[in-house]
């Protein structure tokens, strides 16, 4: 089944009333059908799946946060596939490249579904199918909904540009380091690193 971003889906095995938005929960019963989607305001949006250098990336990151994560026992690090419910009625599920939770936040395990609450760091590597609209739109999403920092690299560019809150916006460049002091206090990782392929 094709659809344009921003269209709802219609699957018979979820047969929502059409003229209302998704939920959540019949988003996440939705099958697979290999695009990249999330939930945005009850509207499923889709994007092409990642290349491979956008893959590499979001992997090299992943990977950094996940070696300091373990080390320190500070919480959860979590991939693309991973979606959480930011908002309700209308429902959105977003599914950063790459976020953290820390250590507390999961009163009784892992949910089944989605996350249910917003990650406190959430990474969105820059695709080329991304419009700088689109981008904006996740930030403050995901700040709305409680995120402590958002990180988006950008490959094209080899910046990250951090977002504390709508106000406080920095953009790094390869000779700067990414840091997290107040989400994972000492985590640090050289950005050109991130960029050597």
């Amino acid at each position: 089944m094709s659809y344009r971003t921003g269209e709802r889906v219609m699957y018979p095995e979820v047969p929502p009333d059409p003229g209302r938005p998704l939920s959540a929960e019949e988003f996440f019963m939705l099958p697979d059908d290999g695009w990249r989607t999330e939930l945005v305001r009850g509207l499923v949006v889709r994007e092409p799946p990642a290349g491979a250098g956008h893959g590499h990336l979001g992997s090299t990151l992943l990977f950094h946060l996940m070696a300091f994560v373990r080390e320190q026992g500070s919480g959860r690090v979590f991939g693309a596939d991973t979606g959480f419910r930011l908002f309700r009625s209308p429902d959105t599920v977003r599914a950063p490249d790459v976020a953290f939770v820390a250590e507390g936040r999961f009163d009784a395990g892992l949910p089944v579904g989605y996350v249910p609450f917003a990650p406190d760091l959430a990474v969105e590597v820059v695709s080329p199918s991304n419009t700088a609209s689109e981008l904006q739109e996740k930030v403050l999403d995901y700040l709305a909904a409680g995120t402590r920092l958002v990180w988006v690299v950008d490959p094209r560019r080899e910046t990250v540009t951090v977002y504390r809150s709508r106000d406080d916006i920095r953009i790094l460049g390869r000779e700067d380091e990414l840091e997290a002091p107040d989400v994972l206090p000492g985590f640090r990782v050289e950005i050109s690193e991130l960029f050597e392929s």
